[in-house]
């Protein structure tokens, strides 16, 4: 084994095992990576999706109150005549699912595509403040 590779290997593993991983993946392939905050002047919650070289007919956004999920497929670019020499970006199907801490209204959420990054604005469900009082019924003869 020529020195080069061996070093290479052991910088590999070393950086394998320093970072967190976050994503749910198990293999080979595309799967977006995705920032998600809370943004306190528009009370929104923000999930920017990285989706570089995607159009939007292939990407489906499907948002629950409590998950937001983002599928399609990042295709190999076809062309005839070439030969390469490294192909490192990925493509290939995708699904990624983000789950959130808090619930959200599905029917007020917008996105927006630019410059590679799909942004997905979610607005927070109203909250039932206070504690509600619950009277006790009684069964029988009893006081």
């Amino acid at each position: 084994m020529d020195i080069d590779r061996l070093h290479n290997e052991v910088l590999r593993a070393f950086n394998d095992s320093c970072v967190v991983h976050t994503r749910q993946y198990g293999g080979r392939g595309f799967c977006p990576s995705a920032d998600v905050y809370f943004e306190e002047d528009t009370r929104e919650i923000v999930v920017r999706f990285e989706l570089p070289g995607m159009t939007m007919d292939a990407i489906e956004l499907l948002v629950d109150r409590r998950e937001i999920v983002i599928r399609g497929e990042r295709t190999f670019p076809a062309h005839g005549g070439r030969v390469y020499q490294q192909v490192e970006m990925d493509h290939g199907p995708f699904e990624r699912r983000v789950r959130l801490l808090v619930d959200v209204d599905p029917e007020v959420t917008t996105a927006t595509y630019a410059a590679g990054i799909l942004e997905v604005r979610l607005t927070l469900t109203p909250q039932d403040e206070g504690v509600h009082k619950v009277e006790i019924q009684t069964r029988g003869g009893g006081a």
